[in-house]
């Protein structure tokens, strides 16, 4: 509460009431009283304190939760409104209204959210029905990747912890289909290393697209160097050769550019579930507006989140006009576009030796073209056709020693 000390000796009073520890904050002078807050049980014990001291104190104002409820006892509707806001509360939180996940790297929010939805488990629903051990061992076995769940109910939301599995679950089966290495593209082999199959090219050669690299059929040769017998492997070598790769884009030299004119708009919205309302002035003209909106959900407390959604509107205006592309920014797309080509060659393990590009505009269409020359693998399998492939017929040798 509020008091105003007047009177003979205040700074008495005041040395009495610290003596005692009672506590007293917030003291202003004004008009020659002293003005202060007290605690009710501490203006309780301070009756002896003002006779001794001479002084006299009055009640400026009331606060608190009981202050304020004697004060409004007759307003009835009020009352009523306040137990309903209560009441309103606790049906909220039996509900729940978000979900969050933590630790899911490997499969999205989406994808999560999805899966829940099929079983019957989305926002609003009433959290009684939700069987977290159900859930856990739902998530494990529909995801091959998720090795640990834990779900729980934490006020209105519903936490789903999740570890997935940082090592490979299964290895791929080696395919041992009998095949040949052909080149993938043209060039010119400037290494060879075979593993299982028998070579038809040799460094240095030039080598066009779709000739055979590394044949996957073994001959078996008898003395005379006549073949007697054969059998089909899945051929197995790394063939590297210097290549050539290219890249052209193509796009008109007018284009659309977007400046803000300076207008601004704000405005806000509120969402209830389903139900949206916006509150945002018309705009005037016919140039074009870009929004940005900034939503969040209401909430008590850290874990206490509502059905209710606020959001800020922010909008600028923007004016369009066309205009050529100038020489810097064509050389700046051509440098993007190279870089870009680069990068997708160097992800596929390619090595490049050298490059250039070329621009070439017309009246109305400018062309970038560009040229890499690189080192990288070219070999490529072909599945071997079922007339190469012959079963093994055992030599004449072998049957007259039996």
């Amino acid at each position: 509460m509020k008091l105003r000390l007047h009177g003979y000796s205040p700074e008495r009073f005041l040395n009495l009431c610290n003596a005692r520890k009672l506590e007293i904050w917030g003291i202003l002078c004004k008009d020659g009283d002293y003005e202060f807050f007290m605690t009710v049980p501490g203006y309780r014990k301070v009756k002896p304190l003002v006779r001794k001291s001479r002084v006299r104190l009055r009640i400026l104002e009331r606060y608190g939760l009981p202050f304020f409820l004697y004060r409004n006892r007759k307003r009835k509707l009020f009352g009523a409104g306040l137990a309903g806001f209560f009441v309103f509360l606790y049906v909220m939180s039996l509900f729940v209204w978000d979900i969050e996940f933590e630790g899911n790297y490997h499969y999205t929010y989406d994808t999560l959210i999805r899966y829940l939805a099929e079983q019957d488990v989305d926002y609003g629903m009433y959290k009684k029905r939700i069987d977290c051990e159900e859930l856990e061992s739902g998530f494990r076995a529909h995801f091959p990747e998720i090795t640990w769940v834990s779900a729980r109910v934490s006020g209105t939301r519903l936490l789903i912890h999740i570890k997935e599995n940082e090592v490979i679950s299964t290895l791929p089966e080696k395919d041992e289909t009998p095949c040949d290495l052909v080149a993938a593209k043209p060039g010119v082999i400037t290494s060879m290393i075979v593993r299982q199959g028998i070579a038809q090219v040799a460094i240095g050669d030039e080598v066009e697209e779709g000739q055979v690299l590394v044949k996957g059929i073994v001959p078996i040769v008898n003395d005379a160097e006549e073949e007697v017998n054969r059998y089909a492997v899945r051929a197995d070598a790394d063939v590297t050769a210097r290549t050539v790769n290219g890249y052209s884009k193509s796009f008109p030299l007018m284009h659309t550019e977007r400046a803000a004119t300076g207008r601004t708009r704000k405005g806000w919205y509120v969402k209830a579930g389903k139900a949206s309302f916006t509150f945002l002035m018309p705009a005037w003209g016919e140039n074009q507006w870009d929004y940005v909106m900034e939503e969040r959900q209401l909430k008590l407390f850290s874990n206490f989140y509502l059905p209710f959604y606020l959001g800020d509107i922010k909008g600028k205006e923007m004016s369009a006009y066309d205009r050529k592309y100038t020489d810097e920014e064509l050389k700046d797309i051509a440098g993007r576009e190279k870089e870009l080509f680069a990068e997708k060659l160097t992800e596929k393990g390619v090595q490049i030796l050298e490059n250039n590009d070329r621009i070439e505009t017309s009246a109305t269409k400018c062309t970038i073209t560009g040229q890499f020359v690189t080192l990288e693998q070219i070999q490529k399998a072909v599945p071997l056709a079922q007339e190469e492939i012959i079963p093994n017929i055992e030599p004449e040798e072998t049957k007259a020693t039996q």
